[in-house]
């Protein structure tokens, strides 16, 4: 079955033997000026065979994974010349475990200030394999009973400073019956069930990831913003975990984990 998912992180079958009106792949890097954000937290979604034998939807903390000496990819955007055109990278953080580059296609939005939207859809691999031609897009994935449902939705980033923050994912519920969960999520373009997905992903320009408010204690602070962990941005911070943004009188900025009392 073409959905084994352990599969990918080996190998996929045929990728040249491609139809002449197959969906458009970016597969070569774009030009324009490339900004590299390292994955400091997140939770990545995937499909794991059980001891049943059957496929289990797992999930793995980005933090913890990187702790083990196991990082998903890096997201990479390149900026075109017109300063509005950028190109992607791994959005889809599972896709950068896949051997040989596999589905490591570039998906192409605009950049409006400090947002990055990218349309819904796009496909990060198509092929042909041994049951049929067919590929993985990209878009949010909304749970729905026990399946998940394809949105239309754009996908949007946030930048601000070093960082950038996945917008628009949401894990709430403490149990499967009120679980709430809404992915950036990778489908099989032929029936649309589910390849693998993201949530509450935020990147970082600075090799350390998020860091400590003292490492920044020494310099003036001239702003700070306030993020939650589903990518939206705060008026003010509340109770629970957040991710601030603090901006220095030198220029720099830093991003902490805050945690309201």
């Amino acid at each position: 079955m073409k959905k084994l998912l352990l599969l990918a992180l080996v190998a996929f079958f045929g990728l040249n033997a491609q139809a002449q009106d197959k969906p458009e792949v970016i597969t070569e890097k774009p030009a324009g000026t490339e900004t590299v954000y390292k994955r400091v937290s997140g939770k990545m979604f995937f499909l794991q065979k059980g001891e049943d034998g059957k496929q289990k939807l797992s999930i793995a903390d980005l933090a913890k994974l990187a702790e083990k000496g196991q990082p998903a990819g890096d997201l990479t955007v390149v900026t075109a010349a017109d300063g509005k055109t950028v190109y992607l990278k791994y959005v889809l953080s599972y896709a950068s475990y896949i051997k040989d580059d596999q589905a490591g296609g570039w998906v192409k939005g605009t950049k409006n200030g400090n947002t990055i939207t990218v349309p819904a859809g796009q496909y990060i691999l198509y092929g042909q394999f041994e049951d049929g031609e067919y590929g993985i897009r990209v878009g949010y994935l909304e749970l729905k009973g026990k399946n998940f449902e394809v949105l239309n939705d754009d996908i949007t980033f946030t930048i601000d400073g070093n960082t950038a923050v996945l917008n628009g994912t949401i894990m709430e519920g403490e149990t499967q019956e009120d679980l709430k969960l809404k992915m950036l999520g990778g489908y099989w373009s032929d029936d649309q069930s589910f390849f693998c997905g993201d949530v509450e992903t935020v990147f970082s320009t600075d090799p350390t990831g998020i860091e400590t408010v003292e490492r920044g204690a020494n310099k003036q602070v001239v702003g700070e913003t306030y993020f939650d962990l589903s990518g939206r941005q705060l008026s003010k911070a509340g109770k629970g975990v957040a991710i601030k943004s603090i901006k220095f009188a030198d220029g720099t900025t830093k991003s902490v984990k805050y945690i309201g009392k």
